[in-house]
C-alpha cells in the first residue's frame, strides 16, 4: 500500500505540464501489459488445441520462447519509458 501511495505522490508532485504525459504513459504501460497477457492466453489456447487434436510438433519449446521474448520487448520498452517519464 505504501508503494501505491508513493507512486501517486510522484505523479501528483510533477510539474503541471508533465501530468498529462505521466497519465498517458501509465495508460500505455497498462495497455501493453494487457496485450501481453492476451497474447499469452491465446498461445495457451492454441497449445491446448494442438494437444487435443494430437498435432504435436517435434520441437515446439524454442518457438514458444521466441514468441514470448518478442512479445516481452514492447513491455520492457514501455516500462523503461514510463520510468523515465516518472523521473522527469
Amino acid at each position: 500500500m505504501a508503494i501505491l501511495i508513493k507512486s501517486i505522490d510522484l505523479v501528483l508532485a510533477a510539474a503541471p505540464e508533465l501530468l498529462p504525459v505521466r497519465i498517458i504513459a501509465a495508460v500505455a504501460l497498462m495497455a501493453v501489459i494487457v496485450a501481453f497477457v492476451h497474447v499469452l492466453r491465446h498461445l495457451k489456447s492454441i497449445e491446448r488445441t494442438i494437444v487435443k487434436d494430437d498435432l504435436m510438433p517435434v520441437e515446439r519449446g524454442s518457438r514458444d520462447n521466441v514468441v514470448l521474448m518478442v512479445c516481452a520487448i514492447p513491455v520492457i520498452v514501455v516500462a523503461l519509458l514510463f520510468y523515465l517519464v516518472m523521473k522527469a
